[in-house]
């Protein structure tokens, strides 16, 4: 009778209920939505709240229900539900100087009206003298050659009619790797280089739409990838390392700064990020099982981007040490933490931020530091943010910790295992 009158109310209109992805955190307005219901954390309150505001939309009474996953910010807020509904909205963070933001910019002002170097520095930034250049080398820009100020006048002369066109709300990067359906040679998509090793190679499931693809092409000249359809009980994912080199890092312990926050020793500098793959998994879906390894053969990548990291104190190292602890699980198990809890002070997650995983094959120590670097080519800006918060992340990552009733030393995905870590969350100490 219940579901007779459930139907008859949806069919009257007194009922309306739709199935979406956070596609309608847009803000469309769906019409008489009276209750949303919200299947894990979305990354950010900003996020939720959005979500939860498409109900209502009538000046009516509305109903959210969370329904929490086994993830760690999930079961934080479970524990802590006034730090979900008593937290601030994040604020975005773009950092306007990166280089490969500010140059499409520079070609989209200077295609309205000419830039001049003499005025304009006050608008865009130092570095817009050598952006200038990088762009006048590529083509974009050409001297204004009449005028007072000729020789500090640019204009606009790009292959782009209108190069606003070409500037991506998604994407930074200009160089992409395409993905190719050889089937009917259609273009699926296109990934941005910083990514698309970890997604197409030879052998590589790729899933698009909910298609399972195989690659079965890779051509590195051309930046392309050919894939069929294949319906596999199996996905795929790379073996890979990615070194960190900090640049102009001093290793010194150094004095305690006043944020506006916390006391932090924590840096930030410019840092090289370099990754090598050298094979990738084939796991079964049911289980998870590794079914078997294969060796990859592809050229390491390297950006210039910025990381935030602090020198681990000698007396923490000793008591983690003097107690027979792991010392390279414990500073693995609080970086993971660490990212595990930023979401809940920054808009930011694990494909904005990344850290330093120790390889439990290498001999080597892991670095006596905690470190975040940024994957966006050049940096958005996380770094010089999360410097002013580290001293409330720290404590925040040990409530975290503390707070999990997990037993085992390896933890658990509700505190220091990460579904990122390119080791699959080895060596990996909760207690250390």
């Amino acid at each position: 009778q219940d579901r007779r009158k459930i139907e008859a109310d949806l069919f009257e209109g007194k009922l309306c209920g739709v199935a979406a992805t956070n596609a309608l955190e847009l803000g469309i307005d769906v019409g008489h939505i009276d209750a949303t219901l919200h299947l894990g954390f979305p990354g950010s309150v900003a996020s939720l709240w959005q979500q939860a505001g498409r109900s209502g939309r009538r000046a009516k009474q509305s109903l959210a229900i969370y329904v929490a996953f086994e993830g760690p910010l999930d079961q934080y807020f479970m524990k802590s539900p006034d730090k979900l509904f008593g937290k601030p909205i994040e604020h975005c963070q773009v950092d306007s100087h990166n280089p490969k933001v500010l140059g499409q910019h520079i070609a989209c002002a200077a295609y309205e009206h000419p830039i001049c170097l003499q005025y304009d520095e006050n608008h865009f930034g130092s570095t817009l003298d050598s952006i200038v250049t990088t762009l006048k080398d590529k083509g974009f820009l050409v001297n204004n050659p009449s005028g007072p100020f000729s020789s500090t006048m640019w204009n606009y002369i790009g292959p782009e009619k209108n190069p606003s066109q070409t500037v991506s709300i998604r994407a930074i990067e200009h160089d992409k790797y395409k993905v190719i359906d050889k089937l009917n040679n259609r273009l699926l998509e296109e990934i941005e280089e910083s990514k698309a090793f970890f997604q197409v190679y030879e052998g590589a499931i790729y899933m698009h739409q909910g298609v399972n693809y195989l690659v079965e092409e890779f051509d590195l000249s051309s930046r392309t990838a050919f894939c069929r359809k294949v319906d596999v009980k199996y996905y795929t994912k790379t073996r890979d390392y990615t070194d960190i080199n900090v640049l102009g890092g001093d290793f010194a312990y150094l004095p305690a700064c006043k944020t506006n926050h916390l006391k932090t020793t924590a840096q930030a500098n410019s840092c090289k990020v370099s990754t090598k793959w050298f094979g990738f998994h084939r796991i079964c879906k049911s289980s998870s099982k590794i079914l078997d390894t294969v060796e990859l053969r592809l050229p390491p990548y390297s950006y210039d981007s910025e990381a935030v990291w602090i020198r681990i104190p000698r007396s923490a190292k000793l008591a983690v040490e003097e107690r027979k602890l792991e010392f390279r699980g414990g500073s693995h198990a609080a970086s993971h933490t660490l990212l595990n809890i930023l979401p809940l002070h920054m808009m930011c997650g694990a494909s904005d931020l990344g850290t330093e995983c120790v390889n439990p094959h290498e001999t080597r120590g892991m670095p006596e530091r905690i470190l975040l670097y940024d994957k966006h080519p050049g940096g958005i800006g996380l770094a010089t943010q999360v410097k002013k918060l580290f001293g409330e992340l720290l404590l925040a990552a040990l409530e975290l910790v503390s707070a999990c009733s997990c037993a085992s030393a390896s933890g658990c995905p509700n505190c220091i295992q990460s579904l990122t870590c390119s080791e699959y969350n080895e060596v990996l100490d909760k207690e250390a």
